[in-house]
C-alpha cells in the first residue's frame, strides 16, 4: 500500500531523515515514535507530497487513498453533522449524482455504488463518530462556529474518520481529547478496517490499537511488529545484541593488532601477518549505537518544612452563563497528597484547577490556601505567556536576577535546555521544548503544591518519562489533570471524581474509574432510546426486541475481532520476506487467497454491524 525506498529530506541543508525504507500493507496499524524534532509530521507531509523528498521516493499503490486530520481549525455556520459527513467526498458526490434523478445508467450505477458504501446509514455512522468523540445529541445541528478551537480539532478528527480511506495518518489525536474519548478512539482504531500511521506519545493508547512501530531515530526508521511495549523489549535485545557484537569484535580485532605488531618484522611469520592485514581491511567494523536520548534529569523539589494542611473548601460552588457548574463543594488537601482528577468531558476538571489557582473566583462559600504557600501551576495556555523575544537563560534570570549565569545554565540543562537551546528565542521552540521550559520555572520555585492541567501534551514518550520520575520523587502535594493514564497510574494515590456538580474522592482506581465511565454511558444511552417493545397506534408488530438486537451486534463483534486477529497474522506472514525466500510460489498464493476471504468476511461482518446498529437507533 505504501513503500518509502531511499528517502532523504534535508531541514536547512542538514539531513533529518536520511536514506529511509519503510512499507505499510493493508490492515496494518502502525504507531510512529520518535523523540521531538526527529521528523514524524515531515514524513506525513511527505506522504501526503505536501513537500518533496531530496531523494528517494514515496510510493502509493494505484487507487489508494489517503486521508489526514485538518490542522485548520475551520469556523463554519454548516451544521456539525453535515460538516462530518463532508469527511466522505464520496458519499457526497454520489448523493449530487441521486439529486439529479435523471435514473439513466450514471444514475444506476451511483445508486448501487451508494448502496454498497453504506450510504443510506452514513448519518448513523457519522452521529456515532460524534458521539463517541463527546459532542451530546442535542449539539449536532449546531452550525460548527458555535464550537471552540478544541472542539472543532474534534470534528476535524471525526471528519477525517468519516473518509474510510485505506491509509488514515493522525498526528497526535488525543492532544484535544479527555480520557473518555480517547478510550472510545483506540477501541475505534483497533477495529479500523483500514491501516493507518499515527503520531502518538501515548504509551497506552499505542498499546491499545497499533500491532507495528516504526520508530524514527538517528534520522532512520525501523519497523518492530508488535504494540510499543513489545518495541521497547525487542529494542532493547538488539541492542544489547549489538553491544555483545561489537565487544566481540573489538576484541577480536585487537588480537589481530597484538599479531601483526609481534610478527611483521620475522621472516617465518610475514606471510601469516599480512594476511591478517588484509582480513582486518576486509573487516566491517560495528559502528557504536547512537542513542538520541538527551542529557537530562528532570528534579522538582519541595520546601522542607510546610503546613499540613494545603487547602480547605467549605459550600464552594461556581455558576458559569448562569449554569451551576459546582454546588456544595467540601474539601482539604493536605501535604504529600497526591490527586488525580477524573471526570466525564464538560465535568470542570480545568475549571476546578483555575479555581485553586485564583484565577477565577467562587460564587459562593469559600476556597482558603494556607499562609505563605507556594503553587506551581502548570497549564497549556500558559506557554502563551512565556516571553518568545527571550532566551531560556533571559527568561530565567528575570526569574532569579540574583543567581549566577552558571547557576542558571545547570539548572535549565537538567530538563534538556542547555546547549544551543540556551541561546535561542523562545519564539523559535517547539512545543514541547515550550513545556519543558515552563516546568523548569515551575520546578525552580520549590513550590509546596503542583496544579498540573495536561502536562504531558507535546512531550515526548522520553521526556514523559523524566516528567513521571521527578513527579514521583518530588515531596510535596499534587493535582493532576492528564489523559495520560500511565503517568496517572504511576503518581496519583487518590483520585478526585468531578461530576454532578461536584468535586469528591472517588473510591477504586483509573481501572474502575473506566467501568464508571462505560456504566455511565450505557445509562445515558438507554436513557434516550425509545421503547422497543410496544405496538404502534394502528396494530402493527413491534419493533425488535432491543436486548436480542444487541446480543446478536455482541456476537458480530466477537466474530469480527477473531477475523481480525486472523487478517493480522495472514498479513504478518505475507510481509516477512523470510517467507517468500523460503515458501513455494503456491503458499504465498494461498496465502494471498486466505486474505481476500479475510476481507470479504470482514466486510460483511461490518456490514451487518452497521444494519443492527442503525436498527437499534431507530
Amino acid at each position: 500500500m505504501l513503500n518509502i525506498q531511499g528517502l532523504t529530506y534535508l531541514k536547512d541543508g542538514i539531513p533529518l531523515l536520511e536514506n529511509c525504507d519503510l512499507q505499510v500493507f493493508s490492515n496494518q496499524h502502525v504507531g510512529l515514535v520518535g523523540k521531538n524534532g526527529c521528523g514524524k509530521s515531515t514524513l506525513f507531509r511527505l506522504i501526503l507530497d505536501t513537500i518533496k523528498p531530496d531523494s528517494g521516493e514515496v510510493f502509493l499503490q494505484s487507487g489508494t487513498t489517503v486521508t489526514s486530520v485538518e490542522q485548520e481549525i475551520l469556523s463554519s455556520n454548516q451544521h456539525t453533522i453535515e460538516f462530518v459527513l463532508d469527511g466522505d467526498s464520496e458519499l457526497r458526490h454520489l448523493e449530487m449524482i441521486l439529486e439529479q434523478k435523471n435514473h439513466d445508467d450514471k444514475w444506476f450505477e451511483a445508486q448501487q455504488r451508494y448502496e454498497a458504501i453504506g450510504g443510506y446509514t452514513a448519518k448513523a455512522r457519522a452521529a456515532q463518530l460524534l458521539d463517541g468523540l463527546g459532542f451530546a445529541q442535542l449539539t449536532l445541528e449546531q452550525p460548527v462556529s458555535h464550537f471552540s478551537g478544541g472542539w472543532r480539532m474534534r470534528l476535524n478528527l471525526a471528519r477525517a474518520l468519516m473518509h474510510r480511506a485505506d491509509l488514515l495518518l493522525l498526528d497526535e489525536p488525543t492532544n484535544h481529547l479527555d480520557l473518555e474519548a480517547i478510550l472510545w478512539l483506540e477501541q475505534y482504531l483497533a477495529h479500523y478496517p483500514g491501516s493507518f500511521l499515527i503520531v502518538s506519545h501515548d504509551r497506552e493508547f499505542l498499546n491499545a490499537c497499533v500491532n507495528q512501530i516504526a520508530h524514527i531515530s538517528n534520522r532512520k526508521i525501523e519497523k518492530y511488529s508488535g504494540n510499543y511495549d513489545d518495541f521497547e523489549r525487542t529494542r532493547a535485545e538488539r541492542l544489547k545484541q549489538h553491544a555483545q557484537s561489537m565487544r566481540q569484535q573489538q576484541r577480536q580485532i585487537a588480537h589481530i593488532e597484538d599479531f601483526i605488531q609481534r610478527f611483521r618484522a620475522k621472516a617465518t611469520k610475514a606471510k601469516q601477518a599480512q594476511s591478517r592485514i588484509k582480513a582486518l581491511e576486509r573487516l566491517t567494523r560495528l559502528a557504536p549505537v547512537q542513542l538520541d536520548t538527551d542529557d537530562f534529569e528532570l528534579a522538582i523539589e519541595a520546601p522542607e518544612h510546610g503546613p499540613d494542611t494545603l487547602l480547605t473548601v467549605r459550600n464552594l460552588g461556581f455558576a458559569y452563563d448562569q449554569q451551576n457548574l459546582f454546588h456544595q463543594v467540601n474539601l482539604t488537601l493536605q501535604t504529600g497528597a497526591r490527586i488525580a482528577l477524573v471526570g466525564p468531558n464538560g465535568a470542570g476538571k480545568s475549571t476546578f484547577i483555575k479555581l485553586l489557582t485564583k484565577a477565577i473566583e467562587p460564587t459562593s462559600g469559600s476556597l482558603n490556601w494556607a499562609s505563605n504557600v507556594r503553587i506551581g501551576y502548570f497549564a497549556q495556555h500558559q506557554l502563551e505567556s512565556l516571553q518568545g523575544n527571550l532566551t531560556p537563560l533571559q527568561q530565567m534570570q528575570q526569574l532569579a536576577p540574583n543567581r549566577t549565569e552558571l547557576d542558571l545554565r545547570n539548572f535549565l540543562g537538567h530538563f534538556g535546555l542547555g546547549g544551543t537551546h540556551e541561546n535561542r528565542c523562545i519564539s523559535s521552540f517547539s512545543g514541547g521544548e515550550k513545556s519543558r521550559l515552563a516546568l523548569a520555572l515551575i520546578a525552580w520555585q520549590k513550590p509546596h503544591v503542583l496544579l498540573l492541567d495536561e502536562p504531558t501534551n507535546h512531550l515526548d514518550l522520553e521526556m514523559r518519562s523524566a516528567l513521571t520520575f521527578a513527579l514521583e520523587s518530588y515531596a510535596g502535594a499534587i493535582v493532576l489533570v492528564s489523559h495520560d493514564r500511565s503517568l496517572v497510574t504511576a503518581i496519583a494515590d487518590e483520585l478526585w471524581l468531578v461530576s454532578d456538580n461536584q468535586v469528591r474522592q472517588f473510591d477504586g482506581d483509573l481501572t474502575d474509574y473506566q467501568a464508571w465511565l462505560e456504566t455511565r454511558r450505557a445509562q445515558e444511552n438507554a436513557r434516550t432510546q425509545p421503547s422497543p417493545n410496544k405496538t404502534t397506534s394502528s396494530g402493527a408488530p413491534s419493533k425488535p426486541n432491543k436486548k436480542k438486537l444487541l446480543l446478536e451486534q455482541a456476537k458480530l463483534e466477537t466474530n469480527l475481532i477473531s477475523a481480525q486477529k486472523e487478517m493480522d497474522e495472514v498479513n504478518r506472514q505475507l510481509a516477512n520476506p523470510i517467507n517468500y525466500a523460503n515458501a513455494s510460489h503456491n503458499k504465498i498464493s494461498q496465502l494471498s487467497a486466505i486474505r481476500a476471504e479475510l476481507e470479504k468476511k470482514i466486510a460483511d461482518l461490518e456490514e451487518s454491524w452497521l444494519a443492527l446498529e442503525s436498527a437499534l437507533e431507530e
